[in-house]
């Protein structure tokens, strides 16, 4: 087993990160202010021949002021028409250079977001990744002293008409990742492909269990580590099997195949029928970090994980990432304190907290600590004042510059584990399904479940079908590429519809009045989580089966 003081591959790559992107970056956070206004200079420069910059006069921009005066903010719905088209026409209508690749994410409406991945963003996710890996090692000497299992998507997963490829932001990072580290993977050229989801986590979960010497795991949301548990639970005999080479000639079991040690499957094989004993702690007994999200709801999920977790481990803030913006670093890994990619990125920060007049947009060395933001980026991809539609809070400082934590998803959305499901997408699937089946409901809520992974449609109606529930999911897939995605997967459970009694929904009504909201004012949120939901709706009704 390799470690800090004998791999030399890895300390000359550690060493070289350290010169080339860690103490650059630690001298932009001594001048917030300053390399923020340098980063949108360059983004300006950069953009300026291309039709976006000539119709909002880039050329005679100087300052941030005259940006965000001259520049709406603006959503990704008013930035598709030009992102389409200039994939159609390859002319440069948002970019100065043609996308090389595109982010697919689940949109607001039912069509997904596909964000422009040009040659200089690869560029920047192959500098995040050093520095990110260089604050991992700094913090925790021994996190690749073995073997790295990174859980990610496809980095192609098709391609758009105009032929330019598109996939996922985890698979891209992973190919970002420092040479030295992605070939200590269990997967050196990514995870398999996600065509059959049973087989995928299957495979993952054999290679996972045929190498002791696991020294990190590394996937968004933990919920995804949760399922590869779950999987290695149920499916241990037929694991062991297909570790041994044996089994039916079945393509599950075929796809599995993996070197082990004699030694280690004969220890594997003694944990047959002990279940509970097959975590984290027991397989993999010199883990030392996983690393994922911990903010939002995938808080939720971490006692649960930590109890699978050898006690030594470290649970390292993955960052405030997303198919838009890579949004901060960690860069002490041991307190989880994370930094806004000041020297990529330009953010704009709209207090939320609820006591500011006039909610006008501050940069980022305006922050004040304790307070909660809604964030506004600027990329050197095409995105021109986005609004992300995210919360985050500023948890102190790092030299001159604010910390962020993430806080959830802003209004409307919901997030158990990357769905990204949004209100009016719920109420256009559960109308629709209601409508076809000549069913009135005047009240209905969807609850997310963090620890369940499971949504909840809790509907008032006297006559309601198990098959509702099928067209529900089907509809709710239909309309949002990642909730299809999730269920196929089995990240997400089947949605539930809890049938209610006549009555709810007039005494969830005065319930929230109860609680301070204005009878007047009451608005019906319909996709709630249901940790957050104080209103025991399991009370009122009865789970349809």
């Amino acid at each position: 087993m390799s470690n800090r003081f004998t791999d030399l591959p890895l300390q000359l790559s550690m060493a070289l990160a350290r010169f080339r992107d860690w103490k650059p970056f630690l001298a932009k956070t001594e001048q917030p202010e300053a390399a923020q206004r340098a980063v949108l200079r360059n983004i300006i420069e950069r953009h300026t021949g291309t039709e976006f910059g000539t119709t909002h006069r880039f050329a005679s921009l100087r300052t941030y002021e005259e940006f965000a005066c001259e520049v709406p903010v603006c959503t990704y719905e008013e930035l598709r028409a030009g992102i389409e088209a200039q994939e159609q026409t390859q002319k440069p209508i948002l970019t100065a250079s043609r996308p090389i690749l595109f982010a697919q994410t689940s949109g607001t409406t039912g069509a997904p977001k596909y964000i422009p991945i040009l040659s200089e963003t690869v560029d920047a996710m192959r500098r995040y990744q050093r520095l990110f890996a260089y604050a991992q090692w700094q913090g925790v000497p021994t996190i690749y002293q073995g073997t790295v299992l990174v859980i990610s998507g496809q980095t192609i997963e098709g391609h758009l008409p105009g032929g330019t490829p598109f996939g996922s932001m985890s698979g891209l990072l992973f190919d970002c990742l420092p040479t030295v580290i992605r070939e200590k993977s269990l997967f050196p050229d990514g995870p398999p492909a996600d065509g059959d989801y049973r087989q995928r986590y299957f495979t993952i979960a054999a290679r996972a269990l045929a190498d002791s010497s696991l020294s990190v795991i590394a996937t968004p949301n933990p919920s995804t580590i949760l399922k590869v548990l779950d999987v290695i639970r149920s499916e241990y005999s037929a694991l062991l099997e297909a570790l041994a080479g044996k089994g039916p000639g079945d393509v599950l079991l075929q796809a599995a195949q993996c070197p082990v040690r004699p030694e280690r499957l004969s220890w594997l094989r003694t944990l047959v029928g002990q279940a509970a004993r097959l975590d984290c702690a027991t397989l993999w007994p010199d883990l030392q970090a996983v690393v994922t999200w911990t903010g939002g709801n995938c808080a939720v999920l971490l006692p649960q994980l930590r109890s699978l977790l050898p006690a030594q481990t470290r649970i390292i803030e993955m960052g405030y990432l997303s198919s838009e913006c890579l949004g901060t670093v960690n860069v002490d890994v041991l307190s989880n304190r994370c930094v806004p990619t000041l020297h990529e990125n330009l953010f704009e920060f709209v207090d939320v907290s609820g006591d500011v007049p006039g909610r006008e947009p501050v940069l980022l060395h305006q922050l004040e600590a304790g307070r909660k933001y809604s964030v506004i980026v600027t990329t050197s991809n095409g995105l021109y004042r986005y609004a992300m539609n995210d919360f985050v809070e500023v948890t102190g400082r790092f030299n001159q510059t604010p910390t962020l934590r993430f806080v959830q998803k802003g209004k409307g959305v919901t997030n158990i584990t990357g769905e990204k499901l949004y209100e009016h997408q719920v109420i256009e699937a559960v109308e629709q399904v209601l409508k076809s089946r000549g069913i009135v409901s005047d009240f209905f809520v969807m609850l997310a479940c963090v620890e369940t992974c499971r949504y909840t449609l809790c509907l008032e109606q006297g006559a309601t079908t198990v098959d509702v529930q099928v067209a529900l999911e089907t509809r709710l897939g239909d309309l949002n590429i990642e909730f299809k995605a999730k269920r196929a997967s089995g990240r997400l459970q089947p949605v539930r519809v809890l049938q209610l009694r006549p009555g709810t929904g007039e005494a969830y009504r005065q319930h929230c009045v109860s609680r301070g909201q204005r009878e007047a004012q009451f608005k019906l949120i319909r996709l709630q989580y249901a940790h957050e939901c104080t209103f025991d709706f399991e009370r009122y009704g009865s789970i349809i089966a």
